[in-house]
């Protein structure tokens, strides 16, 4: 170890040796002092500008057609203005149908929710009494005395027309009587029957009518009972709750109607600019009909991807400013309004959409556009701080360039190693960040208020020196070269992140 550590001293001798004049060349050492300041860190992320609003108006039937178009894409147009009408007749007559529709449901209502008044009462009165004495009539009329005694009479005739057959029957087939005797015996029993068989049909048809009047009556009687109930106790709540969602429905229809032929004319819903127009008059419009944005507001978005790694930094209401190639000198505000809760995944790469409001009051913004963000997700106010150039790392260690001796800050001319002079002397001190900017790194630990801090080393020729600046410096005792030939000085400038 010792063995290595000389030669790389002596490398590093060397290199300064060989790239300084002994005589006239000096090493510059610039500095800075480690102050108290505020230190606000960003998140950096690119996205693309878009409208905030966007709305697609369709047609509200599939078959109507376009009648005008009152504007063209590109046109700007306020809320409430006419874009373009579809032809209404087949909307105008489902409006009258559903009118129609209304008016009855209403009548409906007003029937059944009407008061009776004491005439009304009355007559009701009336027709349960004329139906009572109906019913009673009914009752007592319900007779089939005559019927059963027809029916009896006929029975007997058959009876007796019944014997007499089979006597004459059995006298003729022994020769006693003729055959018309016979035959006359035959007459008598089918009349017989033919007139019992229509005392049967009598007697069962009575009966049929005697008690179908009799229901008759009754029905008419209770119908007549619960009419006058009915209207003594007042509108039947059942009836009513029913008419009034008749009406209800038809009233619903009816809207709906309206609001259909209402839609036939298309108007803008809020102040922007068209941006399709998908149709011609005569035609049937596609859906989308017509689509606009407020791209010419002055409050527009940005669709931002943000690392997954910053993900967790960025919040809703966090301010932003941004920046784009078309505008090189102008800067934009906003904030951040929604941070994605879904990730989205790329060729391995893992990020998260963030949207924000950009300030777009000049109309300078265009959508489509990509605009650079730096979200500002916290300020440390009185902090210590360096600037990020004096950031290096070291063996994986975050540090700065301390010098040993402290001088004023800027540039701080030391001679060369062979002026007469002591070379100054350097060390690397590990530090612990907080917040950092493009251009100041919190230091929590690690450094004073007044240190100071190494950010670049130079080489300048005295006046009259005839060597030329190399591309680096070699390095100090005890330290590597920067960035030159002599190799680097005692580890790498930390990036900024």
């Amino acid at each position: 170890m010792g063995l290595i550590a000389v030669l790389l001293g002596g490398a590093g001798i060397f290199a300064y040796q060989k790239w300084t004049s002994p005589q006239s060349a000096a090493s510059v050492m610039r500095v800075e002092t480690v102050k108290r300041g505020n230190v606000t860190e960003t998140v950096s992320a690119s996205g693309t500008v878009q409208a905030s609003k966007r709305v697609s108006l369709s047609a509200a039937s599939s078959s109507a057609v376009i009648k005008s178009i009152h504007v063209k894409i590109g046109d700007r147009v306020k809320a409430g203005q006419v874009l373009a009408e579809l032809d209404d007749s087949e909307a105008r007559v489902q409006v009258k149908n559903a009118e129609a529709n209304l008016l009855s449901a209403k009548a409906h209502l007003a029937e059944v929710t009407k008061p009776r008044t004491a005439a009304e009462i009355n007559a009701l009165q009336a027709k349960v009494n004329q139906a009572k004495a109906a019913l009673d009539a009914a009752q007592s009329g319900f007779d089939t005395k005559k019927a059963d005694y027809d029916l009896e009479k006929a029975k007997a005739n058959l009876q007796n027309a019944q014997k007499t057959y089979n006597t004459q029957s059995a006298l003729y087939s022994q020769g006693i009587i003729s055959k018309s005797e016979f035959d006359q015996a035959k007459s008598s029993l089918d009349q017989a029957q033919l007139e019992y068989n229509s005392a049967v049909l009598a007697r069962s048809q009575t009966q049929a009518k005697s008690r179908s009047d009799l229901e008759q009556a009754r029905a008419a009687y209770e119908t007549a009972v619960a009419d006058l109930q009915e209207a003594k106790a007042g509108p039947d709540p059942s009836a009513v709750q029913s008419a009034q969602a008749a009406v209800a429905q038809a009233e619903a229809q009816w809207q709906q109607q309206v609001k259909a032929l209402q839609d036939v004319t298309l108007k803008a819903p809020m102040d922007g600019v068209i941006v399709q127009i998908n149709g011609n008059v005569g035609e049937s419009p596609s859906n989308p009909f017509i689509v606009m944005d407020n791209s010419d507001s002055g409050n527009l978005e940005v669709l931002a991807q943000i690392s997954e790694s910053d993900i967790g930094k960025v919040k809703a209401g966090l301010p932003a400013t941004f920046t784009t190639t078309s505008y090189a000198d102008q800067t934009f505000a906003g904030k951040v309004k929604l941070v994605y809760p879904e990730a989205t995944t790329d060729s391995g790469v893992t990020t998260y959409q963030v949207l924000l409001s950009v300030d777009n009051k000049d109309g300078l913004l265009k959508t489509g556009m990509t605009v650079n963000a730096r979200i500002e997700v916290g300020t440390h106010e009185n902090v210590l701080y360096v600037p990020a150039a004096a950031l290096k790392t070291q063996n994986g260690k975050d540090g700065v360039y301390l010098a040993s001796a402290k001088g004023e800050a800027g540039a701080t001319r030391t001679g060369g190693a062979e002026s007469g002079r002591a070379a100054p002397r350097f060390r690397f001190q590990p530090v612990t960040i907080g917040y950092f900017s493009s251009d100041r790194v919190e230091i929590t630990s690690g450094l004073q208020e007044g240190d100071q801090v190494v950010l670049t080393f130079e080489n300048t020729a005295s006046s009259g020196s005839s060597s030329s600046r190399p591309n680096g410096m070699g390095g100090f005792p005890g330290f590597g070269g920067m960035g030159g030939p002599g190799g680097g000085f005692g580890g790498g400038m930390r990036g900024n992140r």
